[in-house]
C-alpha cells in the first residue's frame, strides 16, 4: 500500500554563542573621591539591597542570563504536560495522539469514497508512529451497515492494492465508542507487510482507519500492533 520511502530530516545543531564582554564608560574624575567623604555610597547600597532583597522574597520567578523571566523549577513542575490533540479539517474526529505518535499531515481534500485510502492521497489525514510506523484516516457518507461496508473494504483494499481477498484476522472492536471491525492482513500475502484496517461507521459517515508496518519483519508485528491499538483509544467523533 505503500507507494514511497520518506527519509527524516535531521535539523542541524544549533551554534553556541561566543561570550560577549560588556565594558562601561570610565567614571569622571573626583566622583568617586565625592561620594566616599559624603557617605551617600553605603547608603544607596544598602537601599539597594534591602529593596532586592524584599522583591526576591515576593517573587517565585528568576531570571535568565539573557534578563528573562523564568518559571523556578517547582513551579514548572506542577504544571502537567498537555497532550496534542489533532483536530480533522474534514473528518469531524479528533485524534488524542498517545506518546510516539505525530500528525504528519491533513487532507488537503475530502475523500469520495471510491477505492481505497493510501498513505500518499492528498485525502487522507495521515500520521508517524514509533518505529517509523505510519497510520492515515479518511471518511466519506455512506448508507451501508457496518458489515457491508467492512466488506466493501476488503475488495477496494485487494483491487486497489495488492491485499488477500480475505483478512487473516476480522474481529469486532470498538473505537470512539461506537463499534468497529478490525482486519489484519499481509499485503501482499506472506510478504510480512503488516497491514491493518479499521471500519466504523457514525451517524452515515463510514471511517476509515489504516496502519501500515514500515518493515517486512514479523518480529515488529507485535510493537506495531500496539501502537496502532494505542493509537485508535484517542479517536473521538465529533458529529
Amino acid at each position: 500500500m505503500k507507494e514511497t520511502t520518506k527519509t527524516a530530516r535531521q535539523k542541524p545543531s544549533a551554534s553556541s554563542r561566543a561570550p560577549v564582554t560588556h565594558h562601561g564608560p570610565p567614571t569622571p574624575h573626583g566622583v568617586r573621591h565625592l561620594a566616599r567623604g559624603t557617605g551617600e555610597v553605603p547608603a544607596l547600597a544598602a537601599l539597594l539591597s534591602m529593596i532586592a532583597f524584599l522583591a526576591g522574597c515576593g517573587s517565585s520567578a528568576t531570571t535568565d542570563p539573557n534578563g528573562t523571566p523564568t518559571r523556578s523549577a517547582a513551579a514548572a513542575a506542577s504544571t502537567p504536560a498537555t497532550a496534542h490533540l489533532f483536530r480533522s479539517r474534514y473528518y469531524g474526529y479528533t485524534e488524542a495522539l498517545p506518546s510516539g505518535w505525530s500528525s504528519s499531515s491533513q487532507a488537503t481534500q475530502p475523500w469520495d469514497g471510491e477505492g481505497a485510502a493510501g498513505d500518499q492521497d492528498s485525502f487522507v489525514d495521515l500520521f508517524s508512529g514509533p518505529g517509523g510506523l505510519e497510520a492515515w484516516a479518511a471518511a466519506a457518507p455512506t448508507k451501508q451497515n457496518l458489515a457491508a461496508y467492512t466488506t466493501a473494504t476488503i475488495r477496494a483494499a485487494a483491487a486497489s492494492h495488492p491485499c488477500p481477498t480475505t483478512p487473516q484476522t476480522n474481529q469486532a472492536i470498538t473505537i470512539g465508542g461506537k463499534p468497529a471491525r478490525l482486519l489484519n492482513m499481509q499485503c501482499p500475502l506472506g510478504s510480512g507487510f503488516l497491514v491493518e484496517i479499521v471500519t466504523t461507521i457514525h451517524h452515515g459517515t463510514a471511517y476509515v482507519f489504516t496502519s501500515q508496518s514500515p518493515s517486512g519483519s514479523a518480529a515488529n508485528h507485535r510493537a506495531d500492533r500496539a501502537a496502532f491499538r494505542k493509537f485508535l483509544t484517542g479517536i473521538q467523533f465529533q458529529r
